[in-house]
């Protein structure tokens, strides 16, 4: 009963597929490899819209970029402001985009084209690869929440929205979220994961995109502690709800496999970013033919700094964890290599101290190593160019409880 029920639904979920729904079961005893998987990397774009019934009912509500490296057990989640300037193609020329997936969807209501328009997008702006997408509307995201009985959200900070909207031009009563722990169904999650309009920190795009993110590492706890893929009647009625609210390009055999692979993710090892102001790397700005409110890359940050952002999502997180105190020293006396060096340094979230340095010029950098570091280390090397040498720069009095590593810049070094 339940190949069949799937089967049925197959046209509406599953899109893009050349195979029958029935052939891909045919693939699931044996299992099948992700696209990138044997590269080391899965990248999946999720979308979230209104759905039918909606102002604008395919415009990107919630655009989160899933990076999944199966050997290590860790994913980056990273979430892209919605009104994010970006190059639709030649067609569609520079728009916000959130109107990607619209836009695809409008060339013959086809949601292969959709996510296909998007993940182009997207592409663009990160630099990854991305052969897949999936997406849900409010409709369906509400009742998959009920179909597990709720999920456990903890609330960052207290905020109220007062303009929570309705489906009849106008807004429901106040609604409140209290800092803690609070079990959500559907409806409420809903409110949670769209509220916008709150005053402080919580009324912004960017802190909304957060909690898009805890939404989805909420459901996928439940998801795997209720072991959901064992309980027929739980997929039935799963299907019922996704059928007409939810679409991928994920096979199924390949959703399998996904389950399996993220299932023993632990909360620790799925990291959540967000490309907010906060990154110093997008700011506000207009768009020059419209005037319109927009997202743009800061004065003097390039197409390759929002590439690297998102490129370095992993190597970045590991950095923070390991909290890395740097001296760092210019040995060109100049202080022009020092500012430069520092400030990819700080942005990946280590502390950088200045270091007197009064030795011969270096004509490269180099790094020590004080204590264990090893993806600072591997970062420094990489984004600075940076040799490692085994015996610290002459003159330093190494102070292991003080400082983790040495950086000494050279005066030949880019």
């Amino acid at each position: 009963m339940l190949v069949v029920r799937a089967s049925n639904l197959s046209g509406k979920i599953f899109v893009g597929e050349k195979n029958s729904f029935l052939s891909q079961v045919g693939h699931l005893l044996g299992g099948t490899k992700l696209k990138g998987e044997s590269e080391g990397q899965i990248n999946i774009l999720l979308l979230g819209v209104g759905g039918e019934g909606h102002d604008g009912p395919y415009l990107s509500d919630s655009i989160i970029v899933a990076q999944i490296r199966p050997k290590d057990n860790r994913m980056t989640l990273t979430s892209i402001p919605r009104d994010y300037l970006a190059d639709l193609g030649t067609k569609y020329g520079q728009r916000k985009i959130n109107s990607a997936f619209a836009e695809g969807f409008a060339r013959n209501s086809d949601f292969d084209e959709a996510g296909k328009l998007a993940r182009e997008t997207v592409e663009k702006i990160s630099g990854l690869t991305i052969p897949y997408f999936a997406v849900i509307d409010f409709q369906g995201f509400e009742k998959a929440i009920d179909l597990v009985e709720g999920i456990d959200v903890t609330v960052d900070r207290t905020f109220t929205d007062y303009t929570y909207p309705n489906n009849t031009n106008g807004y429901i009563p106040a609604v409140t979220f209290k800092e803690g722990p609070e079990h959500m169904n559907g409806k409420r999650a809903l409110i949670f994961a769209r509220s916008r309009h709150a005053a402080g920190p919580e009324g912004t795009d960017f802190a909304r995109s957060q909690r898009q993110q805890k939404m989805l590492q909420a459901f996928k706890t439940k998801v795997v502690d209720l072991n959901l893929v064992t309980d027929s009647g739980k997929i039935n009625s799963l299907l019922d709800v996704i059928g007409d609210h939810f679409h991928t390009n994920i096979g199924l055999a390949e959703m399998l496999h996904l389950y399996e692979i993220g299932k023993d993710f632990s909360k620790d090892n799925i990291v959540s970013q967000s490309l907010d102001p906060a990154t110093g790397l997008v700011c506000d700005g207009k768009q020059e033919e419209t005037g319109a409110y927009v997202i743009l890359p800061c004065q003097g940050k390039t197409k390759t700094d929002i590439r690297n952002f998102f490129q370095n999502s992993f190597t970045a997180t590991a950095l923070s964890k390991e909290n890395s105190v740097i001296w760092l020293a210019d040995s060109s006396k100049t202080g022009i290599l020092y500012n430069k060096a520092a400030k990819t340094l700080a942005s990946a979230g280590a502390t950088v101290l200045q270091l007197s340095y009064t030795g011969t010029p270096l004509t490269q950098n180099v790094v020590y190593q004080i204590n264990d570091k090893p993806d600072t280390l591997k970062f420094i090397k990489d984004n600075l160019s940076a040799s490692e040498v085994t015996l610290p720069p002459p003159g330093v009095k190494v102070n292991k409880d003080k400082a983790d590593l040495i950086v000494i810049l050279g005066s030949g070094a880019n």
